[in-house]
């Protein structure tokens, strides 16, 4: 036992230098590993020789260059040297949504109405298009007997103002505003336009005038009635602008009387 007891000592001796050995060259090659060097660094205005990076940290590197130390900031560092050195550099924002659009716009192209149509069981119909002609002339069309209609109403009005001796002016051409010669026509007097303003009260108002106007033209309370009524409201207005009587007849009846003298 006494004489392999040498050779334990010479063993764990080699053993403690192998480890010593590793902890002197392990940091020694993690930090060679960390560390890059370049020949010349280009940074700004300063130009540095024979340059070695020791340290990388997240603001700044630490420089060993042949004119001494240097700390830089990240910021400072051109993007090439930032990418060497393992910093994330930033690509430059890039309008995506609109070279997207402009690539779609691109393949879209402008068809003439005429050539547009779709497709049922592989034949083109041109189904759509002439619905849609078809609304448009529609709507035309209404719009044209609804135009109508107004003139109508508005010269039917113009009749009766006529007829009760007020004269309608053109104020009976304009929306709303042929409220007053009408309300004039039926003697009463223009403040009641306020009162077609107020809800319910409107209702009041209208048959007021409805009355009135049937009185003033000579007619019967019967044509006043039907005038209230939506549906022969129409027609009762159309035999007040067109029917004879009222002032016309009372002018014919107020005429020169020839008075004779009898004899006894």
């Amino acid at each position: 036992m006494n004489a392999l007891r040498p050779y334990h000592y010479a063993a764990g001796s080699w053993i403690g230098s192998a480890l010593a050995a590793l902890l002197i060259l392990v940091p020694r090659m993690v930090t060679a590993a960390a560390e890059e060097k370049f020949g010349v660094l280009q940074i700004g205005a300063q130009t540095y020789t024979n340059v070695t990076v020791t340290t990388k940290a997240k603001d700044y590197i630490f420089l060993v260059h042949s004119g001494g130390m240097t700390s830089l900031k990240t910021a400072e560092l051109p993007p090439e040297l930032k990418e060497r050195l393992g910093y994330a550099v930033p690509k430059p924002a890039t309008n995506t949504a609109g070279i997207w659009a402009k690539q779609e716009l691109a393949k879209i192209s402008m068809v003439p109405l005429t050539h547009l149509s779709h497709k049922q069981g592989g034949k083109a119909s041109w189904e759509l298009s002439a619905k849609e002609l078809l609304f448009s002339k529609a709507v035309f069309v209404i719009l044209g007997v609804a135009l109508l209609f107004y003139l109508l109403h508005c010269y039917c009005c113009a009749l009766i103002c006529q007829k009760t001796g007020n004269p309608p002016g053109l104020l009976v051409w304009v929306p709303v505003l042929q409220l007053f010669p009408l309300l004039r026509a039926a003697g009463m007097s223009g403040w009641w336009f306020l009162a077609y303003c107020v809800p319910l009260v409107n209702l009041v108002a209208w048959s007021l005038w409805c009355l009135n106007i049937a009185k003033a033209r000579g007619k019967s309370v019967w044509v006043a009635v039907f005038l209230m009524l939506p549906i022969t409201s129409l027609f009762a207005s159309l035999y007040l602008a067109f029917s004879d009587g009222g002032v016309e007849e009372a002018e014919k009846e107020s005429g020169p009387k020839i008075m004779t003298l009898e004899a006894a």
